[in-house]
């Protein structure tokens, strides 16, 4: 560790692209020497990398706050949990960034949509749309299996889930992937980002839409069920709503892009969970440990509160790791490898306690299909890897933003189109 942190106090920009690219290799060294080290940069915050004191913050709630509301009554300029500095150009979460009753009163209606029952009662639906969309690239030989398949089936899934209609797919998918897949100055970014304001709108008018015309969907049960002893209002709704739609598309889309080329660069995984498919959830565990798509959360400390031997200060930033805590070799043995088959695995990528990603159902089983429904059709691809790109300076979320693949072409199956 060099001299920066010999006092358990830094200043280095984390956002730069040398910092970004380096990222894994100086959190590594951070909670080696320093796992709780006060970084004076952008107004000073913590920045949190071991996996006990990860733990700690994630059950936490009432210390280390969500929400997001900077000039609070009590004093604390609450900063939510999108980095250091906030990205200007994300709006308030409506289900990650409220704290207290409203957002217990919001789990309790919305967990039963999500429990493990509940998600696979649609599971031939999910069957049917991953089967659709392989169909529509498997009798070519080659597709980019991000654009094509991974983004595609979550959010048509996400968006059945709301209510919504999902042949419209791709206007949503096209805006989140944006977002996350280029930098600020991309021109692609900056197309994307024009268009906020207009898909802010069309939430808010489909909420209106369901209040006089309600059915069996998520948006229906926001609309039409108090929190915390009032109705919320336009603006409150359409934030969760939005929060909704980009954990459904992104993260799933993460998940599964990078454990196809994981299974892609590495032959002997891919023979295994092909030969044993019993074998696919451990595997999604695994990669869900190894590349944590939701790298990265802060949150605001509402008390003094000792945290890995450091006195955090009421008011202070917090900046937690969920990927590096996912290395922490304190937790997990040779934490650097993937192991499709690691029998132990207490990783922290969905979060802890209160704030547990409601989705991580969702997720999994998504996440296990889509596998083993690329395993069994398009088992031989290949990977381009002159035309793989993961996110470039993303400390949130880690994905992929294209990768092309060639395989032996297949037959189709009857998959009926799912938006005819």
């Amino acid at each position: 560790m060099d001299a920066e942190t010999a006092d358990a106090t830094i200043d280095i920009d984390h956002q730069t692209p040398e910092f970004v690219a380096e990222r894994h290799s100086r959190y590594d060294e951070l909670r080696e020497r320093c796992p709780v080290v006060f970084n004076e940069h952008y107004g000073g915050f913590w920045m949190v990398t071991d996996y006990e004191s990860v733990a700690q913050v994630a059950r936490d709630n009432e210390t280390f706050a969500h929400k997001y509301e900077p000039d609070a009554p009590d004093g604390i300029s609450y900063m939510g949990i999108c980095g250091v500095p906030r990205p200007g150009y994300i709006p308030r979460q409506g289900v990650s960034e409220i704290d207290g009753p409203e957002h217990a009163d919001l789990r309790r209606l919305l967990n039963p949509l999500m429990t493990i029952n509940a998600v696979e009662s649609n599971r031939p639906r999910m069957e049917a749309v991953s089967a659709w969309f392989i169909d529509e690239i498997i009798e070519s030989g080659e597709a980019d299996l991000v654009l094509d398949y991974t983004t595609p089936v979550p959010a048509v899934l996400t968006l059945e889930m709301m209510g919504m209609v999902s042949s419209n797919w791709q206007h949503y998918a096209d805006f989140f992937h944006a977002t996350s897949s280029y930098e600020p100055t991309d021109e692609r970014y900056k197309s994307a980002i024009a268009h906020q304001p207009d898909m802010w709108g069309e939430l808010r008018d489909f909420a209106a839409f369901r209040r006089d015309n309600p059915a069996d969907d998520f948006t229906t049960a926001l609309v039409s069920s108090p929190l915390d002893g009032r109705m919320l209002d336009d603006d409150e709704i359409t934030a969760i709503m939005w929060n909704l739609v980009a954990g459904g598309l992104d993260t799933t889309t993460s998940l599964v892009s990078w454990g196809l080329h994981h299974l892609g660069t590495h032959p002997e995984d891919r023979s295994r969970l092909i030969e044993d498919p019993s074998l696919i959830p451990a595997a999604v565990e695994e990669f869900l440990r190894h590349y944590s798509p939701s790298e990265t959360l802060t949150r605001t400390a509402t008390r003094d509160v000792e945290l890995g031997g450091r006195h955090i200060k009421r008011g202070d930033i917090v900046f937690i790791s969920w990927v590096t805590a996912n290395h922490d070799p304190a937790m997990f043995d040779a934490p650097d490898e993937v192991r499709i088959d690691r029998e132990v695995n207490k990783h922290l990528a969905f979060g802890l306690g209160g704030h547990r990603c409601i989705g991580s159902s969702i997720a999994r089983i998504e996440s296990e299909l889509m596998l083993r429904d690329v395993l069994a059709r398009i088992s031989d691809y290949e990977i381009d890897l002159d035309g793989f790109k993961p996110y470039p300076g993303n400390l949130l979320m880690t994905g992929v933003v294209s990768m092309p693949v060639t395989f032996t072409p297949g037959a189709r199956t009857d998959a009926a189109d799912p938006f005819a």
